[in-house]
């Protein structure tokens, strides 16, 4: 609570002391003047404002540096351009200027105090405790979690400056409604006609039990009766997600058989065949691993070791007779003569997903997560419509599929694949379904609940 204690550093006498007049810094004056206005106007980049926020933190502490800020006024300038840092100790520096301030005579300083205290407990895996933070997470939902409510009572609040909890749950309310996705509303185009492909083969078995590891909430999810696309969105790479997948397809198999959908080329159709259709000996899973799937040059998250461990689950539940057919759906695709057109790119997709899953059966898919969504990304410019988003909406639930942290493995280049933080999420969520609010880019999400770990390229021998 060192933090906590330095918000009351000041006694009355010291900052009685401190309301003397002191002359203010013009330069801090005018940092700080930029630092708000590019905060101001409809439209915010990021990017340039981290950017400039850079800057003026590298010059203010230059400033502090030189003795050159007197006045409560800058001190109470310095702490908000140390707020908008990216860094635990920028938060604990700017909760300390911002003390100072009240100390030297600037009342209102005391929320600035009080939101980087919160800000700074955040940073550090802790919980705020007075409620000044807000954020509005990839499930369209405004949190202030995680907050400790029992540490801070209203009249403490008050004190800082800080709302009542009553009133900070009606701003997270109205922030939830004002940040909900408004979807571009946008006709679902006519499906291209693709070159043909080789059809994936059905299987036939009796079924058998089969022990799944259960996902909290799937139960209501998978009750759904008219339910028969269930998309499963991810950031390749991880070892957890092809794992949690393999358990909703389990679940999802205990009544009927399920078809199985994987972005994977279609040429590789026959190998995938072969290969579920096989007892997954030594023979069959090196004929497999010779497959373009694991020896293509650029080696993503479709080519992991956690993806052919998949791969050989999709394997022993075909054989239990869970499992009717394994398509890969990802078209051979030639890009527009004005390159690639990724509107497009999502028709062939979905022309191929739609167009190569047996009629009569419920569909899983496993694809990368831009391609779940079902509505136009905000970053689409023009906007065009997910592969997702072509499928039937009545019928159709999409999950993004959602970690608590960890790392994943990925390539920036054809050449660089490595892997790469996954960041961690405001609050950690326990493994289940969860339904996110209408109107966002997915329908829920397939929280994993753990730190997901990168899984490297499959090797090409059997291990």
């Amino acid at each position: 609570m060192l933090a906590f204690a330095l918000l009351f550093a000041a006694t009355p006498s010291f900052a009685a002391e401190g309301a003397t007049n002191r002359p203010t810094n013009a330069e801090m004056t005018a940092i700080f003047n930029a630092d708000q206005k590019d905060r101001q106007g409809p439209v915010i980049d990021g990017n340039t404002i981290g950017q400039k926020d850079d800057v003026r933190r590298k010059r203010t502490q230059a400033l502090l540096d030189a003795d050159a800020l007197n006045s409560g006024n800058d001190f109470y300038h310095a702490a908000f351009v140390f707020q908008h840092g990216g860094t635990p100790e920028d938060y604990l520096k700017a909760h300390l200027l911002a003390t100072i301030a009240v100390a030297r005579g600037k009342a209102e300083a005391t929320w600035i105090a009080a939101a980087t205290l919160d800000r700074y407990l955040q940073a550090i895996g802790k919980p705020q405790i007075l409620g000044t933070q807000f954020r509005v997470g990839s499930d369209g939902r405004a949190t202030q979690e995680p907050f400790d409510r029992s540490l801070g009572s209203d009249g403490l609040r008050a004190a800082l400056g800080v709302p009542p909890l009553a009133e900070q749950e009606e701003r997270r309310a109205e922030l939830e409604k004002e940040s909900r996705p408004k979807p571009v509303i946008m006709p679902v185009p006519s499906l291209q006609q693709l070159a043909p492909a080789p059809t994936a083969r059905t299987f036939t078995a009796t079924a058998q039990p089969v022990r799944c590891r259960p996902i909290p909430a799937s139960e209501t999810l998978l009750g759904r009766a008219r339910l028969r696309w269930i998309v499963v969105g991810e950031i390749h790479g991880t070892t957890e997600t092809p794992d949690a997948f393999g358990d909703l397809v389990c679940l999802a198999s205990a009544s009927k058989p399920v078809t199985v959908a994987v972005e994977q080329a279609t040429s590789e159709q026959p190998a995938i065949d072969e290969f579920i259709g096989s007892d997954g000996g030594p023979e069959a899973t090196t004929r497999f691993l010779s497959s373009r799937i694991w020896t293509q040059t650029v080696k993503d998250g479709r080519s992991s070791e956690a993806y052919f461990r998949l791969f050989e689950r999709l394997r022993e539940l075909r054989s239990a007779g869970r499992i009717s057919s394994v398509v890969a759906f990802q078209p051979l695709y030639n890009p527009d003569p004005g390159g690639f057109n990724p509107g497009h790119y999502e028709n062939a997709l979905a022309a191929s997903l739609l167009g190569r899953s047996p009629k009569g059966t419920r569909v899983l898919v496993l694809v990368g997560n831009a391609h779940a969504m079902r509505v136009p990304p905000v970053w689409a410019k023009p906007p065009y419509l997910p592969m997702a988003g072509y499928l039937p909406q009545g019928e159709t639930v999409s999950l993004d599929a959602r970690w608590n942290g960890g790392s994943y493995w990925a390539c920036t280049s054809d050449t660089d694949c490595e892997p790469q933080t996954a960041s961690p999420p405001p609050t950690k969520l326990p493994r289940g379904i969860t339904m996110d609010a209408p109107g966002g880019p997915f329908t829920g999400a397939l929280n994993l609940g753990v730190e997901v770990t990168a899984s490297p390229p499959q090797r090409q021998t059997a291990q």
